[in-house]
């Protein structure tokens, strides 16, 4: 574990994000003491969630590129999350779609699971 597993952290990024009550500056801050695992589900979640096909997406979209777009190092860290054994059994026993509006139990189970 290379980061904050903690929940409350891990729904204001999600929320931040989602909703825009967080700046680029203060998004990249708090990715960058979450767990890499907590990064990738959250920025895959919000990715599915908000495809670029739906007009009522772009502000969540444009907070998910303001993010990634000028940090590289955060980019690492979403990859390695992405090849994480956590993230591997997540995509094997479940679906982003499973938690729509449900951001906070995909938090839960993800913090579980990492912290077993």
């Amino acid at each position: 574990m290379n980061g904050s597993t903690d929940k409350n952290d891990a729904m204001r990024l999600l929320q931040g994000l989602e909703q825009g009550t967080m700046n680029a500056v203060e998004a990249r801050i708090l990715a960058g003491t979450l767990d890499p695992v907590l990064v990738h589900v959250i920025l895959r979640y919000l990715r599915e969630f908000y495809p670029a096909s739906n007009p009522a997406a772009s502000a969540v979209l444009d907070r998910v590129v303001a993010l990634t777009s000028r940090e590289p190092a955060l980019v690492a860290k979403i990859k390695e999350g992405e090849k994480d054994p956590v993230s591997v059994w997540f995509s094997t026993e479940y679906s982003i779609a499973d938690f729509r509006g449900r951001g906070s139990e995909l938090i839960d189970l993800i913090v579980d699971k990492l912290e077993s």
